[in-house]
């Protein structure tokens, strides 16, 4: 009872224990020689267990691929399950943070055909480590509101190379 009791009003000085981000990224897939830059949108929901510590389900989304030596490689989805690390709020509200999560995400390759070759699409999933490092921001006017950014990588065999640099807009339970 005595935990449950220290654990709830460490609650009530912090955010609440319940989170929900969604986020936008901008996406670089290095391949062999070939460089693609797509787009993706992702959503972030999480728990924390103790405070500044918590789990996380995310989910992302393709937004927008790009083209390279023929081909279109596009972020198609992704999902997984984190745990989050991160600091006490500074005086101005500034908090780092560390994500380590498994993923697994699916990439779409479509090459491009021409007039005698039509075109040919190839879905390819990957699983792996999803690690974050990043900052957030709280909002002076809105509270519970944080604005964050961070880079993050996913795992991949070589020679794929998958890192995204990431903005959102986070939501703390009161």
């Amino acid at each position: 009872m005595g935990c449950i009791l220290a654990l709830t009003s460490s609650f009530a000085v912090a955010d609440g224990p319940l989170y929900g981000e969604i986020q936008f990224a901008g996406g670089a897939l290095q391949h062999s020689e070939l460089d693609f830059y797509p787009t993706f949108g992702s959503v972030n929901v999480g728990l924390y267990v103790v405070p500044n510590i918590g789990v996380e389900l995310f989910a992302d989304r393709g937004l927008g691929s790009d083209a390279s030596g023929g081909l279109d490689m596009d972020i198609e989805g992704a999902f997984g399950i984190a745990a989050r690390f991160q600091s006490p709020a500074s005086s101005g509200g500034v908090q780092g943070y560390v994500v380590l999560g498994y993923v697994d995400y699916t990439l779409d390759q479509i090459s491009r055909g021409s007039a005698t070759v039509s075109s040919s699409s190839v879905d390819e999933d990957f699983t792996g480590v999803r690690v974050s490092v990043g900052f957030m921001q709280r909002l002076r006017s809105f509270r519970n509101l944080q604005i964050t950014a961070e880079y993050r990588h996913y795992n991949a065999d070589d020679p794929l190379r998958v890192d995204a640099l990431v903005l959102g807009l986070r939501v703390n339970a009161p």
